[in-house]
C-alpha cells in the first residue's frame, strides 16, 4: 500500500441530464464514507469519480483540467502520466457536454471494468461481477424522473446485481447544477451521503424521501422565482412544468402530510405561474391542520396573489394579533397593506 492511499473498492455511475443541466456521481461500497474520497462534480465543468486505490487529488485536479476544455480521455491521460500506482487507480470522468470515459488499472482487484456512453459512465472494482456495471446502466437507462432518482434507482440495481463482493457500508449522492443551493448561489443540489450503515442504500434512499419533502420544494421554487426575477421567463417556465410534476407525484405520495402540502402550496404561490397547484395544495393543508398558523399564513399569499387582497389582509391581522412575535407575518400583512392602498 502507498502510504498516502486507501483502498475504495466500490461501483460507481456519473451522469449528465442535458435537458436539465444536471450532473450527477452516486456510489457504493464496502468502504467507510466512500462520499468524501470518491465523488467530484462541478456545475458545467463536469464530474469525476476516483477509487480503487484511491487518489482523492484526482477531483479537483480532474475538474480544473475539465474546466480548461481537456476531454475526458486527455483528462484521465493527465492524472495519470505522473503517477506511480497508475495500474491500481480506477477513475471515471463526464464533461459538460456529457462525453464519458474511464480507466480500470491492470492491478485493480477483479473483478473490476467500466462501460461509457454519452452522458453516463459506470465502473467498479472488486465487485461480485460484470453483470452489477452492467446491471447499473440497464436500471439507469429504464429510469423515469429526476436525474438524482435515476441515479438511486441504478445504484439499487447494481448491490441487486451482487454489488462490492464483501458486502455493504456506505453509500453517497451528488447532483449539481448552477445557482441550485440553499443561497441560490452555488451548485450543490444534491448531497447526500451514508457513511456507515449495515443497509447504506436503503438508508440512502430514505434521506433522499426527506430531502424530496423538506428540501426540494423550497430549491426549486427559489430558482423558478430567481429566473423570473432575471427575465428569464422561457427557463422559468420549463422548470416550473417539470417542478409541477415532481410535486404532483410527491404530493400523491404523501396526501395526509399537511407540512409537506403546505409547502408545496407556499412555492407555487410565490409567483402567478402555479397558483391552481397552490390552492389545491394550500386547500388540502388546511382540511387536515386548520389552526396551523403557517397553512394559515400560505391560504392569505394564495388569496393575495389571486388578488383577494382584502381576505389576505384580513387573514394576516388575524395572525398577527394572535402571534405578535412573529416578524414575519408583521411583513407579509405590511405588503399586503401596501398593494391595497395602492390600488
Amino acid at each position: 500500500m502507498y502510504p498516502t492511499e486507501h483502498l475504495v473498492s466500490t461501483f460507481s455511475i456519473l451522469a449528465y441530464d442535458p435537458k436539465t443541466k444536471e450532473w450527477g456521481v452516486a456510489i457504493a461500497s464496502r468502504a467507510f464514507a466512500v462520499g468524501a474520497l470518491v465523488p467530484f462534480a462541478r456545475a458545467g465543468v463536469g464530474a469525476i469519480a476516483t477509487q480503487a486505490w484511491v487518489r482523492p487529488s484526482f477531483g479537483p485536479r480532474g475538474l480544473r483540467l475539465l474546466k480548461a476544455d481537456h476531454d475526458p480521455r486527455d483528462v484521465i491521460r493527465h492524472l495519470l502520466e505522473a503517477d506511480r500506482g497508475a495500474a491500481t487507480r480506477q477513475i471515471g470522468v463526464l464533461d459538460a457536454q456529457g462525453r464519458a470515459a474511464n480507466y480500470t488499472g491492470n492491478e485493480c482487484l477483479p473483478w473490476a471494468g467500466g462501460i461509457a456512453e454519452p452522458n453516463v459512465s459506470v465502473q467498479g472494482n472488486l465487485l461480485a461481477g460484470e453483470r452489477v456495471v452492467t446491471g447499473v446502466l440497464r436500471a439507469f437507462h429504464k429510469a423515469k424522473g429526476k436525474l438524482a432518482e435515476r441515479l438511486l434507482v441504478a445504484l439499487e440495481a447494481g448491490q441487486k446485481a451482487g454489488g462490492d463482493k464483501r458486502g455493504q457500508q456506505s453509500a453517497a449522492l451528488v447532483v449539481v447544477r448552477e445557482k441550485s443551493d440553499l443561497d441560490g448561489v452555488g451548485d450543490r443540489y444534491v448531497d447526500l451521503r451514508v457513511d456507515d450503515h449495515r443497509a447504506p442504500l436503503t438508508e440512502l434512499r430514505r434521506l433522499y424521501g426527506v430531502w424530496e419533502k423538506q428540501m426540494y420544494p423550497f430549491l426549486e421554487g427559489r430558482h423558478i422565482n430567481a429566473l423570473l426575477h432575471a427575465g428569464k421567463y422561457a427557463r422559468a417556465q420549463k422548470l416550473h412544468r417539470e417542478f409541477a410534476a415532481n410535486a404532483e407525484r410527491i404530493a400523491k405520495k404523501n396526501w395526509s402530510d399537511a407540512e409537506l402540502l403546505n409547502a408545496l402550496a407556499w412555492q407555487f404561490s410565490q409567483n402567478q405561474l402555479g397558483l391552481d397547484a397552490a390552492q389545491r395544495y394550500g386547500q388540502r393543508a388546511f382540511k387536515l391542520k386548520p389552526h396551523d398558523e403557517n397553512i394559515a399564513d400560505t391560504m392569505a399569499a394564495i388569496h393575495f396573489q389571486r388578488g383577494h387582497v382584502a381576505r389576505a389582509i384580513e387573514i394576516e391581522r388575524g395572525l398577527v394579533s394572535k402571534y405578535p412575535d412573529r416578524a414575519d407575518f408583521a411583513r407579509q400583512l405590511a405588503v399586503f397593506e401596501r398593494a391595497h392602498k395602492a390600488v
